[in-house]
C-alpha cells in the first residue's frame, strides 16, 4: 500500500509513503514542502516536520533539510564520515541521531 508515517508541525504536513517517496503540504513560504526525489537507489527513511523546515532520513544515512534554516535548525554537519539514523525536529530546531550513537542538535 502506500500508506507510510505522517508526521505534522503546525503549518506543514509530510507524508512518507511506504515506497520512500514524500509527499508534503500546507504552507511553503520558507520552502519546507519543496521535497525533492531521492536519487536512483535512495530512499528516504523518515520524516520529521519542524516549524518552518522539514527533516529527512535518506536510506543511505544522509540527511536533506529543506525549508527554514534562520535559527540553524538546517545546518547539519557534512562529516563525510557521519551516518545518521534517526531524526527529529521541534518549532526551530532538529536533533540527529548518528549510527554510532553521538546525538547532533542544530538550530
Amino acid at each position: 500500500g502506500n500508506s507510510g508515517r505522517m508526521p505534522a508541525a503546525a503549518s506543514h504536513t509530510v507524508l512518507l509513503r511506504s515506497d520512500g517517496r514524500v509527499v508534503a503540504i500546507g504552507e511553503n513560504q520558507d520552502g519546507q514542502c519543496d521535497v525533492p526525489e531521492a536519487e536512483p537507489g535512495v530512499r528516504y527513511l523518515q520524516a520529521a516536520a519542524g516549524g518552518f523546515h522539514t527533516v529527512l532520513l535518506r536510506s543511505d544515512g544522509g540527511i536533506l533539510v529543506c525549508g527554514d534554516s534562520q535559527r540553524g535548525q538546517g545546518c547539519v554537519p557534512q562529516d563525510e564520515e557521519a551516518s545518521f539514523a534517526q531524526i527529529a525536529a521541534g518549532h526551530a530546531h532538529t536533533v540527529l541521531l548518528r549510527s554510532d550513537g553521538r546525538a547532533v542538535a542544530c538550530g
